[in-house]
């Protein structure tokens, strides 16, 4: 003996056996009805007089059986060893046998089943149908003739509605009783696997591929999934697998590998779509899919249910994935683990982190274009992945997003041939990282004129400052490949202080630092962060700190001594409340994995244990009469005409400025040149002496002759003190 070819072969064999009971039914009906009804009645509504004399004649009892039924019966006997035997010799998967197999259908439901089909594979059953219905116009079974054909009964619950046939949509019952076999269920049977119409758009079908080998994960973390996929291949029957982690963190692809690596096809269903059709029908037609491909079934997106509004059909779904005989993966943004459902021996739950340093650094080696799609000159790979690695913690799905961004950028500056700058992929970070700061904070534009040379320090505050960039510069590596992150479970970020007088250079050394990091640079407003009612300074704080990690951004705070002085003793709520806001400032600031910088004018005024928090601390003292003088030279534009040295060198040792002021007093003094003369490109020493003198006077500074000399002090008491109107 030899098995069957193909699954068609088969399935020719069982519906012929199916057939031989269709025939037992039409002799049996011909010896007990068709005797007795006349030829003119048949198919009609109703029931004549001669019918029920006729049947009124006969004994009461049960009509002897034909012997021709009997032989029809053992028949489909003998047919159905002969199949069981040529299933057993076949050397190629049989659809049937897994059909039945996957819902759980015994003989006698399968042959409701086939009874259905048959009039799908031949129309002239249809007739036959009609016949023992004793309707000209039926052409299915009903409920009734189909446990007659099959030899049940109601009391074995074949069409109760948690029995397969119902509860898996295979057979719907009409409001007559007649059955209908599902036309999905039809195409299976016959070999077409085309997905149901009811669920286009919402569900894709995949055979996966690229395994867990192919992601780029931690060692560690790559031999917990390896585990799962086995599992998951070898607990067939109710497996759930919930996937979290935020936006591009890679719940998709580790859904795809972990069924790859398991080797089993799996079901995208999209939950935004799928909520747009009939919520309960379209569950049960997914997982009816799924079982009908042996497939996992993956519900993409179930944060979406996990909303208050949608409760409901979350409800529906966990209802529904208790009862499913097969595997399940879901992805969410939000977490959720099983209370009074599912198993816990069945559900693993597995939290998706954003990559590590190394992994972001191995992403963007293998995702960046290539270098002909950069202008000349080419950034070195290695150094731009560094870079990017280290100033945005990415998920990967956002490190995608990102280049697309990039190369948006450069399509604007070049629609026809869109070549990428390393600018470009750091303004695609940024944009995808998301400015959110804006209720809080504003972003502060760099000056992308100055540089770290421009910034005048002493040597030794100038050193403060090298190793804080040489600390925001190498986190990545430190932590990541050094395996700091392993050991320390707080202070991961960089949190520097900047101490010195205003305008001595504490935000130009802010803003130096995010640019060269390629991050946004957001200063905070301690007007709106700062509240009188209890406790919504913290959460306004906390909400600072949330949004600066989802950006990428670099904090600022100015004035830092106004939210972080020292605790002092409690003499009122008000105390008690002070101290609990730094408490949670202490707090949050460890916390941190991004850099913030805080400046302040009063070192000495900040808690101490804020002090032992901070990573760096830079001094930015008043410049000297050299440090002025360099800031007096670098203060004016290319193109400008200005005072020569010497001249300069008078004013940097004559008026003790802060770099803030003499930034003001140039720009006043080029607006005065101009108000003498439209057509100015030079600014005069007296230009620039009267403005010294503006800004003395807001400045509330004494104007006099022993500190302005002469000549300075004539021009400034002309213009400003003797009521003309100067400026």
């Amino acid at each position: 003996m030899t098995g069957y070819p193909d699954s068609a072969a088969h399935l020719t064999d069982e519906l012929a056996r199916v057939d031989l009971l269709v025939r037992a039914q039409v002799e049996w009906f011909r010896a007990d009805i068709g005797a007795t009804k006349p030829g003119d009645q048949w198919g009609l509504p109703s029931i004549a007089e001669t019918e029920i004399d006729r049947y009124l004649a006969l004994p009461f009892g049960v009509v002897e059986v034909p012997a021709v039924v009997q032989e029809h019966i053992e028949a489909a006997a003998r047919a159905l060893e002969l199949i069981d035997a040529t299933v057993d010799e076949s050397a190629v998967p049989l659809r049937l046998p897994a059909f039945c197999a996957r819902f759980g259908l015994d003989r006698r439901e399968l042959d409701v089943l086939l009874l259905c089909l048959l009039s799908h594979v031949d129309s002239r059953r249809r007739r036959l149908f009609g016949y023992l219905l004793d309707n000209a116009t039926a052409s299915a079974p009903t409920v009734d003739l189909a446990l007659r054909i099959v030899e049940s009964s109601h009391r074995d619950g074949i069409f109760a509605a948690s029995a397969p046939l119902i509860r898996h949509h295979l057979v719907d019952i009409g409001p007559a009783g007649e059955l209908r076999i599902d036309p999905r269920i039809v195409g299976h049977l016959l070999g077409d696997d085309t997905v149901d119409d009811r669920l286009a758009g919402m569900l894709t079908v995949d055979e996966p591929f690229a395994g867990l080998d192919e992601l780029v994960l931690a060692a560690d973390h790559r031999d917990e999934l390896r585990g799962l996929a086995g599992w998951l291949r070898s607990r067939p029957e109710g497996a759930v697998v919930f996937l979290h982690g935020p936006y591009g963190s890679g719940r998709r692809s580790i859904a795809t590998a972990l069924c790859a690596d398991a080797r089993l096809p799996m079901m995208l269903v999209d939950v935004r779509a799928a909520l747009r059709g009939s919520w309960p029908l379209v569950v049960d037609l997914c997982h009816r899919e799924a079982l009908l491909r042996n497939a996992v079934v993956c519900w993409l997106g179930a944060d979406r249910l996990l909303e208050d509004e949608h409760a409901e059909q979350w409800t529906t779904l966990v209802e529904a994935i208790d009862r499913f005989p097969g595997r399940t993966l879901i992805t969410s943004s939000t977490p959720w683990d099983p209370a009074g459902v599912v198993s816990s021996g069945r559900f693993v739950r597995i939290d998706l982190a954003a990559p590590n340093f190394a992994q972001r650094q191995r992403l963007w080696l293998a995702l960046l274009p290539p270098d002909a799609a950069f202008e000349p000159p080419r950034p070195r790979r290695e150094h731009l992945a560094d870079l990017l690695a280290n100033t945005f913690q990415l998920t990967a799905g956002q490190l995608v997003d990102s280049i697309g961004s990039a190369i948006g950028v450069a399509r604007l500056r070049d629609p026809a041939v869109p070549r990428l700058r390393a600018d470009d992929l750091f303004e695609g970070c940024r944009r995808q990282s998301g400015r959110r700061l804006v209720a809080f904070a504003r972003r502060i534009e760099p000056r992308t004129e100055l540089g770290f040379d421009d910034l005048v320090l002493p040597d030794p505050n100038r050193r403060q400052l090298e190793e804080l960039r040489a600390r925001i510069g190498l986190r990545g590596k430190v932590y990541g490949e050094l395996g700091f992150d392993r050991r320390l479970s707080l202070g991961r970020g960089v949190v520097a202080m900047f101490t010195g007088g205003s305008g001595t250079g504490k935000t130009m050394a802010a803003e130096l630092l995010a640019r060269e990091q390629g991050a946004d640079l957001y200063k905070v407003d301690l007007s709106a962060v700062a509240s009188k009612y209890v406790g919504e300074t913290e959460k306004n704080l906390d909400r600072v700190f949330a949004d600066a990690e989802r950006s990428n951004a670099m904090v600022f705070f100015d004035e830092a001594d106004a939210l972080f002085a020292k605790r002092g003793e409690v003499k009122e709520a008000r105390d008690r409340w002070a101290n609990v806001e730094m408490a949670f400032l202490l707090q949050r600031v460890e916390e941190f994995r991004g850099v913030v910088v805080l400046a302040s004018n009063l070192r000495q005024n900040i808690d101490t244990a804020f002090l032992r928090r901070l990573h760096a601390v830079v001094d930015f003292p008043a410049p000297d009469a050299d440090a002025r003088l360099r800031i007096w030279q670098g203060m004016f534009p290319a193109g400008m005409r200005y005072p020569d040295g010497d001249e300069l060198a008078e004013l940097a040792a004559r008026f003790p400025m802060s770099g803030g002021s003499i930034k003001n007093i140039v720009l006043d003094a080029a607006f005065r040149a101009l108000r003498s003369d439209p057509a100015a490109s030079a600014v005069g020493v007296r230009d620039l002496v009267i403005s010294v003198g503006r800004e003395y006077q807001k400045l509330g500074l004494p104007v006099t002759p022993g500190e302005f000399g002469r000549p300075f002090y004539g021009w400034v008491e002309r213009e400003l003190l003797a009521g003309n109107g100067g400026w």
